[in-house]
């Protein structure tokens, strides 16, 4: 018999099983419930969690081999990953002729994002998701924004090529990782999906980015790319289609293009407001005719850069906080504090008058004494974090009001907010709400759905249909820039306040 550990909602239970039982079946038998909305076939990818030292599984292809910690989704964790699925288009498995180029083929949907890379493998004849790898982005050691990274490329004479290699190097050694755990070749790769935001992909292909940094923030290119797998060095059949699915401006790109389109047009949310906020803040409103969008300078602050102690939302990472206490990812002893965790922190701090209408902090907060973490020493925010906190929230809330000015709507006419990106998965809505980072016209109409922009690749990947869906979402979207709006200013300054 093996034992396995299994962490669900703070508490923690030892259960045994036979030597290649599935995982989702393990947990099912014994009380757990895991969101499958597939039955456990393979092919929604929901049924992800996390087996410490291995990253998130999906349970229902994993066969139990050795004794392990499995970390089940929260309840938070749980609803998104249920919004997601309902929301999501629908299309037949359609990988185009690609598909014959191997007797056994599978793709890989891949999003880059600033800080973070996820990658999902597919089996391109069932349409089952074999397995998903999310990592750090290696070209953060370079810069934390995408304007510190492009500034790296200006200032080194090598600066293109060392940040495409970082990039390559690690997308391979996930692609040999998945090829391994899939029991397939390399040339059983024949197609492979890219979204993600302008700068990662002008990076991602060894593009010069310069533009997109320098007035009037230019993209080299913005349309749909696509190549061999051998044109940039990536492990697969040299022969395989390469699609970077295509952007919209310099500042919003096929990440929110993937996301959007990922969306089931339905006759409840006909008119809606669609947020990504990571490093940047990418926003866009929908409407029945048109779709304005966005791009605002939030900083890396929710990503945990440029915090104190702050840290991606990795294992270690405090993800929530309140009157009982914090939850840390992966159940263990935390290293620092994620976005999630930090805007939980932020609330808490307000409703306890511990920060003033202005921002200002009475003292040092001190979230976990030194006793109490990995490294040793004490986690805690500083008046500096939360300025960090303040300019990212304030640019984000001027930019919806801004989108809602030029589209003459107010937020009584608007029919939910759907919030997108990993962030999605762990932050607090009504902590969101309670900072200004979230409005709270909207607190009850707003629906988290994760990464959309994932969703959005695979799509890309399973689908040729979708490219039509893109074509048809582009026809109708016109980018706003916030910059030329002669209220933004304004906006900016009184969305600083608490």
């Amino acid at each position: 018999m093996i034992s396995l550990i299994i962490h669900h909602h703070g508490s923690v239970k030892t259960i045994e099983c036979q030597e290649g039982d599935s995982l989702l079946n393990v947990l099912r038998q014994n009380g757990f419930e895991v969101y499958s909305p597939c039955g456990g076939n393979g092919t929604c990818g929901k049924c992800n969690v996390l087996v410490k030292n291995e990253g998130l599984v999906p349970s229902c292809l994993y066969p139990i081999k050795d004794s392990i910690e499995v970390i089940l989704p929260d309840r938070r964790e749980a609803k998104v990953l249920i919004e997601q699925h309902q929301h999501t288009v629908l299309l037949p498995l359609m990988p185009g002729n690609c598909a014959d180029l191997s007797g056994y083929p599978h793709g890989v949907a891949i999003d880059i994002g600033t800080t973070t890379v996820v990658l999902y493998l597919v089996n391109l004849i069932t349409g089952v998701i074999s397995e998903t790898r999310a990592i750090l982005n290696p070209q953060t050691k370079y810069g934390a924004d995408v304007i510190t990274r492009i500034q790296f490329t200006t200032s080194q004479p090598d600066g293109l090529e060392i940040l495409q290699n970082e990039l390559i190097t690690a997308l391979n050694r996930e692609l040999s990782s998945l090829i391994n755990f899939a029991g397939i070749t390399e040339n059983e790769i024949v197609k492979i999906v890219f979204a993600g935001n302008t700068t990662m992909l002008h990076l991602l292909l060894g593009v010069n980015p310069k533009s997109l940094a320098l007035a009037p923030f230019k993209a080299q290119f913005l349309d749909e790319q696509i190549m061999l797998g051998e044109n940039i060095g990536l492990k697969s059949l040299p022969q395989a289609e390469v699609k970077v699915l295509p952007s919209v401006s310099a500042f919003v790109g096929s990440d929110i293009v993937a996301g959007l389109a990922s969306i089931a047009p339905s006759d409840k949310y006909k008119n809606y407001l669609f947020m990504d906020i990571g490093t940047n803040g990418e926003l866009a409103l929908i409407t029945g005719q048109k779709i304005l969008c966005c791009s605002t300078a939030a900083g890396p602050a929710f990503e945990g850069a440029r915090i104190s102690c702050g840290m991606g939302a990795v294992e270690g990472a405090i993800a929530a906080f309140g009157n009982n206490g914090y939850t840390v990812i992966g159940d263990e002893k935390p290293s620092g504090i994620c976005g999630s965790g930090l805007i939980d922190i932020m609330a808490w701090l307000l409703e306890k008058d511990k920060i003033s209408i202005e921002g200002q902090l009475q003292e040092d907060y001190v979230v976990v004494h030194e006793n109490g973490t990995s490294s040793g020493k004490a986690i805690s925010l500083n008046q500096n974090d939360i300025r960090e906190v303040q300019l990212a929230k304030s640019a984000i809330a001027s930019g919806v009001i801004i989108l809602l000015k030029q589209a003459g709507m107010t937020f009584e006419q608007l029919d939910a907010l759907f919030l997108a990106g990993g962030f999605g998965n762990y932050i607090n809505t009504e902590s969101a709400v309670r900072i200004g980072l979230l409005p709270s016209e909207m607190k009850n109409k707003i629906i988290p759905l994760g990464n959309t922009s994932g969703t959005g690749a695979i799509l890309a990947l399973k689908s040729i249909e979708f490219d039509e869906v893109i074509q048809n979402l582009l026809s109708k979207t016109q980018h706003i820039e916030l910059a030329e709006d002669e209220d933004f200013a304004v906006e900016f300054a009184m969305n600083m306040f608490f």
